[in-house]
């Protein structure tokens, strides 16, 4: 056998492999890491913190605005998942058997999986939860708007107090709720106290049609030579709201007309049932009194808040039924674009052109849609829960031709509105007029 002499390996080339196999694993772990790191595993359970109807291992891939995550959006900040777009399937793609949803206590419901490792795609959009429903919010048209309240100050009680709400705007959005076996209408997720000294949020509605053309107070202080008093805590229609209407009496004294006119009224069919009486959460108003309705959306909703009294009221009243506020009837208006929207905000209710040109004040240019694409609009005069904070004889109305306050004696629209309790859900229903929400009361 010939020997040959024993060459010692090359350390350079060694190093090199070395170095060269390195990179691989590197670059390997760097695309792993990119492809699973957003995903949360759950191995050989059904789900934590959540329902999946078979075993299996399941990945959570979490886009925020289309950009992947490591962890969950959540809703204090503002997003809902968008369930039309998320999805189910092996090796991420699409399987239509596989359902997905999230709870509004943020719990991940997944149905139909019948193969492990499962992925899932879920996207997050901005939105808020209406009666457990996540509905995404819009910046122009109709729909549900974020509205935030910056420098709201000298309200009654600060703790609790949410900077934003959320509220339904537009000439039409779907926002039509079955309740009380009849059409009403949601306003929003709006600040609400739920006591004297805390505030919380709440899902306020609207009757859609009016119960009747009532006077706001008939009472006949000399003073006042029989106008009534925009006195809220005592007045006729206060009465009738919380005890005629809300316990479906028959044969009661209602105020119709100026000069102390009375008829009878009957709410033993239109008023109140026992399922929808169940679900109204009793609360306290905000019934301030406000300035002249020479004023601005948002100088209104601060007002309101406030504990400015006139001579003859409270700032605030616990009752189950109430009437909408001149700053919700503000909110209302999407405006033809998301520019004019602001515009019709910033500037004072009055100042929005009507249909039929009424001009007794300074009609704005570049408003002339702030009152067609609102909502609440209604082809009638009707009452608003706020009074004048210097004449006490003058509620404020909705009117045809203008914002304006009256005599409250004088017989206008009435259209009922409640706050919903937390736990009152949506069972069925897109919220359009012709699918309305249906809403079931959940007992925990």
């Amino acid at each position: 056998m010939k020997l040959q002499k024993f060459k010692e390996r090359n350390n350079k080339q060694k190093s090199i492999i070395i170095f060269t196999i390195a990179c691989i694993l590197l670059v390997t772990s760097v695309f792993l890491y990119k492809t699973f790191s957003s995903f949360q595993v759950i191995e050989n359970e059904d789900l934590i913190n959540g329902d999946v109807s078979d075993p299996g291992d399941i990945y959570f891939a979490f886009y925020k605005e289309n950009k992947i995550q490591k962890e969950m959006p959540r809703k204090s900040e503002g997003y809902i998942l968008d369930e039309k777009n998320s999805y189910c399937g092996v090796t991420g793609e699409k399987e239509t058997d596989i359902k997905v949803s999230l709870t509004e206590d943020e719990i991940i419901h997944v149905s139909g999986v019948t193969t492990s490792r499962t992925k899932c795609n879920l996207y997050f959009i901005k939105g808020a939860y209406i009666l457990g429903k996540g509905v995404p919010t819009v910046t122009e048209g109709n729909g549900l708007y974020e509205v935030t309240h910056d420098g709201v100050s000298g309200t009654i009680k600060d703790e609790g107090f949410k900077q934003t709400e959320y509220r339904y705007a537009g000439n039409d959005p779907d926002n039509y709720i079955t309740f009380n076996n009849e059409t009403w209408r949601i306003i929003g997720l709006v600040n609400v106290m739920t006591s004297e000294t805390e505030v919380e949020q709440r899902i306020k509605i609207v009757k859609n049609d009016s119960i009747g053309q009532y006077s706001w107070d008939s009472s006949e202080p000399s003073v006042y030579e029989g106008h009534g008093v925009s006195d809220w805590v005592n007045a006729d229609l206060n009465e009738l709201l919380n005890d005629f209407y809300y316990n479906s009496l028959s044969d009661q004294n209602c105020y119709t007309e100026r000069n102390n006119h009375t008829d009878s009224c009957d709410f033993s069919k239109n008023g109140l049932k026992t399922n929808a009486k169940s679900m109204i959460d009793e609360i306290y108003w905000n019934i301030a009194a406000v300035p002249t309705p020479q004023q601005n959306v948002r100088n209104f909703y601060q007002a309101e808040r406030t504990t400015t009294v006139n001579e003859n009221t409270q700032y605030l009243y616990k009752a189950n039924i109430g009437m909408v506020s001149i700053s919700d009837y503000g909110y209302a208006t999407s405006g033809i674009s998301k520019e004019q929207k602001e515009e019709c905000l910033n500037h004072p209710i009055r100042t929005w052109k009507y249909s039929d040109g009424f001009n007794e004040d300074s009609v704005v240019e570049g408003l002339e849609e702030c009152v067609s694409y609102d909502w609440m609009y209604h082809n009638d005069n009707f009452w608003t829960i706020t009074s004048h904070s210097t004449w006490v004889v003058y509620p404020i109305y909705m009117g045809i031709e203008r914002t304006g306050y009256g005599w409250a004696r004088a017989p206008y629209n009435v259209y009922p509105s409640v706050y919903l309790k937390k736990d009152v859900q949506i069972s069925s229903g897109t919220g359009n007029r012709n699918d309305s929400y249906k809403v079931k009361y959940a007992i925990s």
